[in-house]
């Protein structure tokens, strides 16, 4: 019979080997985001704000249940006054709200996947926000749907407004799978691509991509 020191020690030891786990998932993570950079930097993107890329997690000694990212994103825009951004946000979960979970199942969603999106038309310009509130609509770019929504192959389009996001843009996301990471060059290229064309409005490329997901 196992004792309570073995016991101890056998659960010491699984979690060393989840920390092992999920550090390389994240290390993963990381050169995909940064070889999307480099793509889109190519491109003459640059990045809204630092290199910072998490923003539900928390710091504080009392929430360990939120030191572990649910989801990471990033934006962009191209020129001096920029009225448009593009972006996208790796989605890892869980999602435990009501309002989450339903939206998922609604969606035919499983965890991991990304959203994608351009941000149209912004009142007032990208550069002007706190690029949370850029990733408040990348984040529900493609999924979170809504009666306003307009669904046309694999994107999602709808408005939103000052009162809801605190600037007003027409938002057009897309979704795609994040896994396999095998290829993580094929990852960060499925995802720059998609950005540019969307940045583009060239809706004919858009719909020749195969690793979109199709709306709902």
């Amino acid at each position: 019979m196992e004792s309570a020191g073995e016991k101890a020690m056998d659960c010491f030891e699984s979690i060393a080997e989840a920390q092992i786990t999920v550090a390389g998932f994240f290390q993963e993570i990381s050169h995909i985001i940064v070889s999307v950079e480099e793509k889109l930097l190519a491109n003459s993107f640059v990045p809204v704000g630092d290199s910072d890329v998490f923003q539900d997690v928390s710091q504080s000694l009392d929430l360990g249940s939120r030191w572990i990212p649910r989801y990471v994103a990033r934006a962009y825009v191209k020129g001096k006054r920029p009225t448009e951004a593009i972006g996208y946000c790796i989605h890892f979960g869980p999602y435990t709200d009501p309002a989450g979970l339903s939206f998922l199942e609604k969606s035919n969603l499983s965890l991991p996947f990304i959203s994608l999106a351009c941000l149209k038309n912004m009142q007032p310009g990208p550069l002007e926000l706190n690029r949370r509130q850029i990733w408040d609509r990348i984040w529900d770019s493609g999924w979170w749907a809504t009666y306003e929504d307009h669904v046309k192959g694999p994107l999602r389009i709808y408005t939103t407004t000052k009162s809801i996001s605190g600037f007003q843009a027409t938002v057009v996301g897309a979704l795609t799978r994040l896994l396999p990471l095998e290829d993580k060059t094929a990852v960060a290229e499925r995802i720059a691509a998609a950005l540019v064309f969307l940045h583009e409005n060239n809706e004919s490329e858009l719909l020749k991509l195969p690793y979109l997901l199709p709306q709902k």
